[in-house]
Formats: structure tokens, C-alpha cells, sequence
């Protein structure tokens, strides 16, 4: 297997991405509803900034998969989809890349409007350049709080969508980004 992408199916480099994206995101969203509901406190702070650490992260990788894919070849759709399956799918990852920023994003300003540097698992911080202002945190933090909705939402369609193209239309489009095709 090649790390670059091909006209059928994505490279190394693009599949480890996703799935480290994918795994990144569901901790993120777990971490996230755990800390929600906490008193808060020193458990939830830290709770917190482990959520901050592992979103930094998260954030690389995406920035790293916007690289790489306008540097590569992206795989054309099955043969015979139908047009509205494939303006869904183009649309879907489009809301998926959106969402995922904005709710980075939205995080990320959230803690650097409280005045907090972001931290990065107790081994530094990274200062950004926001002045301390309560309603801008306010303002952020609702973003962020309403943004996973959706952001979850489409994760359920697309992986639905793959479970679908697999197991219903027997297509490659999971196999190209799992195994491979023929492979």
C-alpha cells in the first residue's frame, strides 16, 4: 500500500489520519460530556484541561489532514452513485471538516477568553493572544457547548453511510479506507 493517495482509494498517510481523527474526536466528545456534569472544583478543572490537551492534538492532526489532502489525489466516488449520494457525501464531509474546526476553535477560545493559557498535558502551555473578556467567553463557550450536536449528528450519517455503501450497495468506499481495495 502506498502512503500516497490513488484515483480508488486513500493512501496510508490519509487513512492513519482519519482514524486517529476519528478516535480523537469520540474521546474528545466522551471527555467532554464527562466533565459536563461535574461539581466544579479541582477534578473538573483538571478534567478540563485534559479535554484542552487532547483537542490541541486533535486540532494538529486536522490541520496535518488539510495539508495532505490538498496535496493528494482524492479518490473518485464508486461507479454508479447516484449524483445525490455523492453531493451528500461531498456536503456530510464538508459539514464534518466545518464542525470539527469551529468546535476546536470554539474551545480553544473559550479557555484563552477565561485568561487560562491552552494546556498541553502539563508539559506547557500555549498562551494565545485574546484578552481576558467574559462575554466573548460566554459567547464562545455556547458555541462550543451547541456544536457537538451536530458535529455528532454527522458523524452518525457518516458512518452510517459507509456502513451502507459496505453492506447494502457492496461498494469499496469502506474498504478504501480501511483494508484497501483488492487487497
Amino acid at each position: 500500500m502506498t502512503s500516497r493517495n490513488t484515483s480508488i482509494q486513500w493512501g496510508l498517510v490519509a487513512k492513519a489520519l482519519h482514524w486517529l481523527i476519528a478516535i480523537g474526536i469520540f474521546w474528545l466528545l466522551w471527555l467532554g460530556l464527562e466533565q459536563a456534569d461535574m461539581e466544579r472544583g479541582p477534578e473538573k478543572t483538571a478534567a478540563r484541561m485534559t479535554h484542552a490537551s487532547w483537542a490541541i492534538l486533535v486540532l494538529s492532526l486536522m490541520i496535518l489532514r488539510v495539508v495532505w489532502r490538498f496535496m493528494n489525489e482524492t479518490p473518485a466516488h464508486p461507479e454508479g452513485l447516484p449524483g445525490w449520494q455523492r453531493m451528500s457525501a461531498t456536503l456530510v464531509h464538508l459539514g464534518l471538516y466545518i464542525a470539527v474546526f469551529v468546535q476546536l476553535v470554539a474551545g480553544a477560545m473559550t479557555v484563552a477568553t477565561n485568561g487560562v493559557p491552552l494546556p498541553f498535558f502539563d508539559l506547557f502551555s500555549i498562551p494565545l493572544p485574546v484578552a481576558e473578556d467574559s462575554d466573548a467567553h460566554h459567547f464562545w463557550e455556547e458555541i462550543h457547548e451547541f456544536v457537538w450536536k451536530p458535529l455528532a449528528a454527522l458523524v452518525a450519517v457518516h458512518v452510517l453511510a459507509a456502513l451502507y455503501n459496505h453492506f447494502v450497495r457492496k461498494n469499496d468506499v469502506l474498504r478504501r479506507m480501511t483494508v484497501g481495495v483488492g487487497d
